[in-house]
């Protein structure tokens, strides 16, 4: 009678198991399908090709015509940055078919909290505006970062310009069953601003999951050798606002964009950058 009381358990507990499962998928089917239901299916696809859904459900129709009216370039990368023993880090480039992979088996799996290993897909995409381009470095995290506080997302131009109060960011997540995006605006307490670029301090909001970031601007090129950079810079361990923005633009830093004060570089993981070259006419 006990034997067959703990195979009941177990059954019973099986099944609750594939319930909740079960609800998971439902609940994001029903996400993707209100996302799809506000756009053409061809809009939507060329969307899902560089956004998540949840980042297009806070698009506006004008920021959704942006990229699916105009021609449009990107580049990405998929990096895995893990501490050492020692605190040091070291970086990995892989190959962007094993962003699925990597995605599930996160979903599934317990991480060590007194040590770091993080999965990043960063895409700079760049919407060719005749006059100017639309610049955007969108970063999506893979599994959850244990230290939630302030990140930094920049891009650094050469033979270009930013024009200056077209700059702003997002910050989008999930919590309690639920997305919500924070929005940073050109003027705020939020941005340093450079003549060779920008900057934007997001604090991951604590709690929060699915984590994902973009800065973008308008920015215009000067010869046909503009070329445009862009880092997402990862806090380790808790920064203020003041220490987030210790930081100069330069070529010299972290991803060729972010050259922090000495004594904050070592509290950012120093990922690699990416870039992109721009038209000139």
């Amino acid at each position: 009678m006990e034997r067959r009381s703990k195979f009941f358990k177990k059954e019973l507990k099986f099944n609750i198991i594939k319930v909740g499962y079960a609800f998971i998928i439902l609940c994001a089917l029903c996400f993707v399908s209100s996302v799809k239901a506000e756009t053409t299916e061809e809009d939507y696809n060329k969307l899902r090709s560089i956004f998540s859904d949840a980042r297009i459900s806070f698009m506006t129709e004008e920021e959704k015509a942006i990229y699916t009216d105009n021609d449009l370039t990107t580049e990405e990368k998929l990096y895995k940055v893990t501490q050492t023993t020692n605190g040091t880090y070291t970086y990995e480039e892989l190959d962007l078919s094993l962003e699925d992979d990597i995605r599930e088996n996160a979903a599934i799996s317990t991480y060590d909290s007194s040590y770091q290993t993080s999965y990043k897909k960063i895409t700079f995409i760049d919407v060719d505006l005749d006059t100017y381009h639309q610049l955007t470095v969108y970063t999506q995290w893979l599994i959850n970062p244990v230290t939630q506080s302030f990140d930094v997302t920049a891009m650094r131009i050469a033979d270009g310009y930013v024009v200056d109060g077209t700059q702003d960011g997002t910050q989008v997540y999930k919590k309690d069953g639920s997305y919500n995006m924070v929005s940073y605006s050109p003027n705020g307490t939020n941005i340093r601003k450079a003549d060779n670029g920008f900057g934007i301090s997001m604090n991951l909001v604590n709690g929060g999951t699915e984590f994902e970031t973009d800065i973008s601007a308008n920015v215009v090129a000067t010869s046909e050798y503009a070329m445009a950079y862009g880092t997402y810079q990862h806090a380790v361990t808790d920064v203020s606002l003041d220490e987030s923005q210790s930081y100069f633009i330069s070529h010299n830093g972290f991803g060729g964009v972010l050259n922090f004060a000495t004594g904050v570089q070592n509290k950012y993981d120093g990922m690699n950058g990416i870039s992109i070259s721009l038209s000139y006419s």
